[in-house]
């Protein structure tokens, strides 16, 4: 399967995980989307260019955050709560995984969608 035909079928498949993933994204380490999808039923809250930039600010934080690994330990995931949604980010072998939320989900369940996502990366991307 070609690369980018990979990224888009893990990124379906981190949105069936749980009903309030609103889009799932892989990126490269400069925010540069390597594929993406939304849920059928969300109507995107970034224009293109928004989008554009909140991508560029995530790569720029978790490459950032990685500078602190030897003090703090690897960083898990960053949850950012938003008053329309929540934004879930993390690394994942040198690519940055972007999911966003519908409001009202558990920190337990965020956890979960975050270790689920995890495996699938792990094996939709090395096949």
């Amino acid at each position: 399967m070609a690369g980018n035909n990979r990224y888009k079928d893990v990124c379906v498949r981190i949105l069936m995980l749980d009903p309030k993933i609103r889009y799932a994204g892989i990126m490269n380490r400069f925010g540069k989307t390597l594929a993406g999808s939304l849920r059928k039923d969300v109507r995107p809250l970034f224009r293109p260019e928004e989008a554009r930039d909140e991508f560029f600010l995530t790569a720029v934080r978790e490459s950032m955050r990685e500078r602190f690994y030897d003090s703090l330990g690897r960083c898990r995931f960053t949850l950012t709560v938003h008053e329309k949604v929540d934004l879930v980010s993390f690394l994942h072998d040198g690519y940055i995984v972007y999911i966003s939320l519908d409001k009202g989900l558990a920190y337990g369940d965020v956890e979960r969608i975050v270790r689920e996502a995890d495996v699938l990366l792990s094996s939709g991307l090395t096949q």
